[in-house]
């Protein structure tokens, strides 16, 4: 498999919008990483059915139900799926089924011109966090960390999920106030005997450090995003506003190791602002392991503002936000918003 020649200057210049979702459009469901049937076929049909009810046409990838190991196929198999999707006229729009582990294994074999050539929406979250976060640096179109296919084939779809992703890739606009949403759920339903989703009162935005900042969003999943370190798609930080979440796997040790590689890696000296998604409950942190207390030795000596708990991660329900697109936060007062159009 030969390796794709890289562009001269890979770092985007000018931003590129995709084109908005409209009712009936086709959407191209990937994998990345993990194949998709190890869901389960009625997991997996019952998210297909959700999107169909939202009025989308579902196409799914060649390669989503293939096993090479861990992997949903080859590298190639995997690349070329994509390649195709950007590449058809007829798919609208690109969505993750979900994550896993090797999404970053794509990224030195993709055609950044074809990818630029062809705009689309392109939204999922977790391991996508590789291939959006690579897409945007590389080619400057906005790609989106939002609900993938799984999102929509939980027991419970929430109407804060649903009405974010509307609100981004079908309606679009100048400027857009993000709200709390004013319930979550975080627990394992899917090792409960009855498949429910527990709904608890949501605490609301917290704030860490008070303060103002704007600028283009970055991030994502922060143990996928520091994959990309030291390589030619790790994205620009300076000015940026930083979001990142963890998945239920991480622990207060782990979540702390990867704060202390950003921190030693100097993305906080160039970031103005940092957005933390909410963790789940069953990520090992208390009153004497606290996040707070990772922070206050990651952060020491810095002074941007910074948000916790906001509606995006490993948990439901989450909202949808652009890569590369500009925001403004304010911290104690619990506000984030969006201040140019992210769609056309």
């Amino acid at each position: 498999m030969a390796k794709e020649q890289q562009p001269p200057n890979p770092v985007a210049k000018t931003i590129i919008r995709p084109p908005r979702l409209s009712t009936g459009a086709t959407l191209g469901v990937i994998a990345t990483s993990s194949p998709i049937d190890e869901a389960g076929d009625a997991l997996v049909e019952r998210g297909y059915a959700r999107l169909r009810d939202k009025g989308f046409e579902v196409v799914e990838a060649p390669n989503c139900r293939t096993h090479r190991g861990h992997a949903a196929g080859t590298i190639q198999a995997r690349v070329d799926a994509l390649h195709a999707f950007f590449a058809d006229p007829d798919i609208d729009g690109i969505i993750s089924f979900w994550g896993g582990m090797q999404t970053h294994q794509l990224l030195e074999y993709l055609d950044w011109e074809l990818i630029a050539a062809h705009p689309k929406p392109l939204v999922g979250y977790s391991d996508l966090t590789a291939l959006t976060s690579a897409i945007t640096h590389m080619t400057g179109l906005i790609t989106f960390s939002g609900p993938a296919v799984i999102t929509f084939a939980k027991p419970t779809l929430f109407d804060y999920s649903w009405r974010c992703f509307e609100q981004v890739l079908m309606q679009g606009g100048d400027t857009l106030a993000y709200e709390p949403s004013p319930i979550f759920s975080d627990n394992p339903w899917y090792e409960r005997d009855d498949n429910q989703m527990i709904e608890q009162p949501a605490p609301g935005w917290r704030c860490y450090r008070e303060g103002q900042a704007s600028g283009p969003i970055v991030g994502g999943n922060l143990g996928t995003l520091l994959l990309l370190a030291g390589t030619p798609y790790w994205p620009d930080m300076q000015g940026r506003i930083f979001f990142v979440e963890e998945d239920e796997v991480e622990s207060s040790s782990t979540l702390d190791r990867m704060f202390t590689q950003a921190r030693q890696m100097g993305v906080f000296d160039q970031i103005s602002g940092m957005v933390v998604g909410r963790l789940a409950s069953c990520v090992e942190l208390s009153e004497d392991d606290s996040l707070e207390m990772i922070l206050d030795d990651a952060l020491l000596g810095y002074d941007f503002p910074v948000m916790l708990d906001v509606d995006f991660g490993h948990t439901d329900p989450l909202l949808t936000f652009p890569l590369g697109v500009q925001c403004r936060m304010n911290a104690g007062q619990g506000t984030l918003e969006l201040v140019e159009p992210w769609v056309t």
